[in-house]
């Protein structure tokens, strides 16, 4: 069986009216004259009589003929965000100190418009001609490894990377030609030529030192030959043998002078051969410098002006003049291709601009909403690729995220968002408190083993932050997180409602000008326009005030807009409105419609007429989700021999909130120090929740709980047909409740099933009429005396419009009369006090003997 129970005490807002401070009434059963009475704390006595109310009294309406126009099309929408002057303040102060530390948290609860009126405010501001920037990655030539960030004027980003692409382009194309120029060859045929005479002339010298020690110098395919000869012909080895010895060792000394000449110039050929390469590398250096720095030269001179590009730009100039080759054609340049994969990147991808923030269509400072705050969305990712089990990367594959894209102007973020997402909420204070860009794989930042990646330059951070969540959220994370406070000193804080006056009212009209042109809806006539004014101040549960939710008001439009297109209306009317309202309370009401078919049917009981001892009809709330409704709870109570404890139930199975454990307490101080002050309180009582198997929270149920207890302790019936709300202080005095409204419904709509009696009503406090915005059917069985709503402000009200009895005032001795409630108490308390006095009485010989027998 369905069973929620769940007091609705638990305040939804920090702003609701719901705890509206009440005076405190004293109570006088025990004071022993009239005088002293009025004297108590300085507050008048108590009302001897409830208010009975009537029907106007139960609906703060609104008057259409209060609006001057017909439909709102004749108005125009508000021009700035309605009664959140307070938080505009704090924004416009925020955004206006640049210092650091000054980011803004702009709070409220979901759907009052926070986004909107943020991002409203940041388009009005003017940033004073504050200069927006591009953001670019370029290669680092001597350390690839470590990218460089260039920082250039708006728009500058995409011009570089087009002049430096046609510069490369232009390179390719020229520098082939031009190595192949007839006085490009002419020089490097020269500078061969140079060596190839010194290389002949060193061979020649060897060769006519031959001849002159009658030698001679032959090149064959394996190298060269030194051989001896004589009359100009070769000695063959047969013939040396049998020259002189002398003239042996002649030759042979000769010859091996000559090897060694020989040999020490074949060593020095290849150092001439290096030393014209390098000559010829620069003498191509020399040719390429010429045309680099033409081609460079003629770069715009705004662009030239920027030093973070001038120094980009030599170190271009340098890269490409160490590789030549790579322009020429003699290096191979085409990607290798296997099974359709590349295996390495274009080797001309070092010239290429990774432009990571263009702000080339920014008329204004950055304003960024990141809706997706994580690790990778807000400060950068580097990018890997895979090729045959491997991963590689380089500048071009860095990302941005929203700390770059906003950087110089405003990044807005949803806090619940942003403390969703793993790991982020110590990178995002890091990167606000050291004012850096850091990107770096997650995987660094954690300290775990990671693949090799780029340590891309630093960028510095110059953002606004600006924060969207409840208040909740902020006051934990001041008491808990100590950087917080340091880096969000600005706390905007939204009003979730307005005054209800005539002025206001007209505001609000054009509020709702601005909500219908914002969703393109039909236009609203004047009877609309007071029935969502109604709507808003139900919402509020106050009658005095207006909700200013736009979501709620902006769902409520659209569907009355549907409503009255189904009808074929040009116009948005109060019956559309009111269709659908109820169509919201039909689609929510499955859960209420279970809880009160069970009422219905008796499994749930509630008893609507007659009257019971130690039982009382209270209300609750049941709230799901957005879904709130009323709902009667049979409370009841017992009483018995005891040391005068009240026990709470609910309490002792671990189902008692706070609130609710608090409002025992509350009624048990009450009870104590009106009926304990001569004789002490010798019995103990029990509380509890019928039927009720869920939490129970909120202390509206302790002015019922009470009447129950009374009622068990003096042993008279408390009418059924009756329900009440209210909570109590230890005087006795009624405090404002919440769900007001949806308590009174949810009583009479259990009368009304099995039908009204004309004697069945509710009670609720005095402080709550502000609130009352009580459905028509209600106001309408008020008005024919059908049903009755009674407002009081003491507990002595309530038991006597229960009991139909006086409270009953103390005489000169301190005694009650018989036929009043006090009296009946007095009694009952008189005889369990003697049953308890005769009960410790007789055990006490036992006790001996039993200790004896021991």
């Amino acid at each position: 069986m369905l069973s929620v129970s769940i007091l609705s005490d638990i305040h939804r807002n920090p702003t609701n009216r719901w705890c509206t401070p009440m005076k405190e009434i004293p109570p006088t059963v025990n004071q022993p004259n009239k005088e002293e009475d009025n004297s108590h704390n300085g507050n008048p006595p108590p009302l001897t009589e409830a208010k009975k109310l009537i029907a106007s009294e139960l609906f703060h309406a609104c008057d259409p003929e209060l609006f001057d126009f017909e439909t709102t099309d004749e108005i125009k929408p508000i021009a700035s965000p309605l009664g959140l002057d307070r938080a505009i303040e704090a924004i416009k102060l925020g955004i206006g100190i640049p210092s650091s530390g000054f980011n803004i948290y702009v709070m409220g609860s979901t759907g009052l418009g926070k986004h909107a009126m943020t991002q409203q405010l940041l388009a009005e501001h003017d940033d004073k001609g504050k200069a927006i920037f591009d953001w670019c990655y370029v290669n680092n030539f001597r350390e690839p490894s470590k990218p460089v960030a260039l920082q250039l004027p708006a728009g500058m980003g995409k011009r570089l990377r087009h002049k430096i692409k046609q510069l490369i382009e232009e390179l390719r194309n020229t520098i082939p030609s031009q190595l192949q120029s007839e006085d490009f060859t002419r020089r490097t045929d020269q500078l061969q030529n140079e060596l190839n005479a010194k290389e002949i002339a060193a061979f020649q010298s060897i060769e006519k030192k031959a001849n002159k020690q009658g030698c001679v110098l032959k090149k064959s395919k394996t190298g060269y030959l030194i051989q001896p000869e004589k009359d100009g012909k070769i000695i063959t080895k047969s013939e040396f043998t049998v020259l002189p010895v002398k003239e042996q060792k002649a030759i042979d000394k000769s010859i091996e002078e000559l090897r060694r000449l020989l040999v020490n110039l074949l060593n020095q050929v290849p150092l001439w051969d290096q030393e014209m390469r390098g000559k010829k590398e620069q003498l191509e250096r020399e040719f390429v410098g010429i045309t680099l720095d033409y081609l460079t030269g003629h770069l715009p001179e705004d662009m030239l002006a920027v030093k973070a590009i001038n120094d980009y730009i030599s170190s271009l100039k340098e890269h490409v003049l160490d590789n030549i080759k790579l322009f020429s054609g003699t290096l191979e340049t085409e990607v290798e291709v296997y099974s359709g994969h590349k295996l390495t990147f274009d080797p001309f991808t070092a010239y290429e601009i990774n432009i990571i923030v263009d702000n080339s269509k920014a008329e204004r400072t950055p304003v960024i909403y990141e809706d997706n705050p994580s690790y990778l969305n807000l400060v950068g990712s580097i990018e890997h690729r895979g090729e045959f089990g491997t991963f590689v990367t380089n500048f071009t594959l860095i990302k941005p995220g929203a700390f770059h894209r906003a950087n110089g102007g405003y990044l807005l973020i949803d806090i619940i968002q942003l403390l969703n997402k793993p790991f982020v909420w110590d990178v995002f204070k890091r990167t606000l408190l050291s004012k850096e860009l850091r990107i770096q794989p997650l995987e660094q930042f954690l300290s775990i083993n990671t693949i090799a990646s780029l340590e891309p330059e630093i960028i510095p951070l110059d953002v606004k932050v600006i924060l969207m969540g409840d208040r909740m959220m902020y006051y934990l994370l001041k008491h808990y997180d100590p950087d917080f406070a340091q880096l969000f000193k600005v706390q905007a804080d939204c009003s979730e409602e307005i005054n209800r006056d005539p002025q206001s009212c007209q505001l609000f009209s054009q509020f709702i000008k601005s909500l219908q042109t914002e969703e393109n809806t039909r236009p609203l006539d004047r009877t609309a326009v007071a029935k969502v004014i109604e709507y808003s101040a139900r919402q509020m549960e106050d009658g005095e005030k207006l909700s200013l939710h736009r979501g709620n008001l902006r769902s409520l439009l659209l569907e009355a807009n549907y409503w009255a297109e189904q009808q074929n209306h040009n116009q948005i009317d109060a019956q559309a409105v009111q269709q659908a309202i109820k169509a919201r309370q039909y689609r929510t009401g499955y859960l209420k419609e279970l809880i009160t078919e069970n009422i219905h049917r008796g499994i749930s009981v509630i008893e609507t007429s007659g009257k019971k001892v130690g039982q009382v009809n209270g209300l609750s709330v049941v709230s799901v989700d957005e879904t709130m409704f009323g709902r009667p709870c049979r409370i009841t109570a017992t009483v018995h021999l005891g040391q005068g404890k009240v026990i709470n139930i609910e309490r002792e199975v671990d189902l008692s909130g706070p609130s609710h454990s608090k409002g025992v307490m509350i009624l048990t101080a009450f009870l104590r120090e009106r009926y304990e002050q001569i004789l002490p309180l010798s019995f103990s009582a029990t509380l509890t929740f019928e039927q009720s198997y869920g939490m129970i929270d909120g202390d509206s149920a302790s002015a019922a709980e009470l009447c129950a207890l009374l009622s068990a302790i003096a042993q008279i019936p408390l009418k059924q047909n009756i329900s009440l709300t209210g909570a109590i202080d230890q005087h006795g005095n009624i405090e404002a409740i919440g769900g007001v409204n949806e308590k009174i419904e949810g009583f009479f709509e259990i009368c009304n099933a099995s039908g009204l009696t004309g004697d069945q009503g509710v009670i609720i406090p005095k402080t709550n009429l502000v609130h009352l915005m009580v459905d028509e059917e209600i106001r309408q069985a008020v008005a024919e005396d059908r049903f009755h709503i009674w407002a009081v402000d003491h507990i002595e009200q309530v038991i006597k419009l229960l009991t139909g009895l006086e409270i009953g005032e103390p005489d000169s001795k301190q005694r009650y009369p018989l036929n009043s409630i006090n009296g009946a108490i007095a009694s009952r308390i008189k005889t369990m006090n003697k049953a308890h006095k005769q009960f410790l009485n007789e055990s006490k010989p036992a006790d001996k003997r039993g200790k004896q027998s021991q």
